[in-house]
């Protein structure tokens, strides 16, 4: 689907929804970010300034931006193009023919109300997406687009326990709590690596271990491992072995906490960013802690 820069009424298409999703939908690597917006919407003209900015800033990481208007048709389009040009919307710009909210916000995503703004961020080449009905901040914007950009290499990982369940913290929470990890639950307590790096520190909380791996400034943590016989400074491999999990305080079974972090900041983790271990590898194991075993 072919954009135009908003110079002049006659340059805003008037779109269905289907129009819409088919501009979001190509199999490519390009990250879309679409916003739903109104002229008459405070928060909207709140936001889109720093979409605007980000858009432009990752731009050369093939970041597209469309603005969604959804003005009631009196202001289509000569009201609409009047206020993109006044506060300089150099973007690609549309008017949702619709009225059925029923009909075009399941499109979009099963939980939109419909209220504005809401935005849905997508990277077809690597199943990211997003959806958020309420405002972003310039913060949540960018770190959405940076995860939509990262894909697999940094969000994506084959979970480190076989037939693991996925005990997704986000699910039934308070809303305001930030979690920042992920809980892997399994019969079989051998825990592998989603990635190769270097094991950056291996530290004992308690009974139990965690072991941080670093690779390309992301250090990623493994904790709650009842033993590894890995020692700082080694060099490991994707789905290496590097342990086996201790088991939980209600003692149903073996439970790893995996966490994802960079230099500056946490990167929360959820469901969706893991995908299950198809190949079964081992049976679960008990080992005896040594004395000369590393710390």
């Amino acid at each position: 689907m072919v954009f135009v820069m908003v110079v002049s009424a006659q340059d805003i298409p008037k779109w269905k929804i289907e129009d819409v999703v088919r501009s979001y939908s190509a199999k490519n690597d390009t990250v879309y970010v679409v916003n739903f917006w109104a002229t008459f919407c405070k928060p909207c003209i709140e936001e889109i300034p720093h979409f605007l900015r980000l858009a432009e800033k990752y731009k050369s990481q093939k970041v597209k931006l469309l603005l969604v208007s959804l003005d009631l048709p009196a202001y289509y389009p000569a009201k609409i193009a009047s206020f993109a040009k006044k506060n300089n919307y150099n973007t690609n710009i549309v008017w949702l023919n619709e009225t059925n909210a029923d009909h075009f916000c399941p499109m979009i995503d099963q939980k939109w109300s419909g209220a504005i703004p809401s935005t849905i961020i997508v990277n077809n080449s690597n199943g990211y997406r997003k959806f958020k009905e309420e405002e972003m901040s310039a913060v949540e914007l960018e770190r959405s687009l940076q995860e939509a950009i990262g894909g697999n290499a940094r969000y994506q990982f084959t979970a480190p326990m076989n037939d693991a369940e996925v005990l997704d913290k986000n699910e039934g929470g308070a809303a305001f709590m930030k979690i920042d990890y992920v809980s892997f639950k399994s019969k079989d307590s051998a825990v592998y690596a989603v990635t190769g790096g270097t094991v950056n520190a291996i530290a004992r909380i308690e009974e139990f271990k965690l072991v941080i791996i670093e690779k390309d400034g992301l250090f990623y943590t493994y904790s709650n491992l009842q033993t590894t016989t890995l020692k700082k400074g080694d060099h490991i491999k994707q789905d290496q072995l590097i342990g086996y999990a201790g088991r939980n305080l209600d003692g149903a079974g073996p439970v790893m906490e995996f966490y994802l972090n960079d230099r500056e900041k946490s990167i929360a983790l959820s469901r969706a960013n893991f995908i299950t271990r198809k190949d079964k590898r081992l049976t679960d194991h008990s080992i005896e802690l040594m004395d000369n075993e590393p710390q």
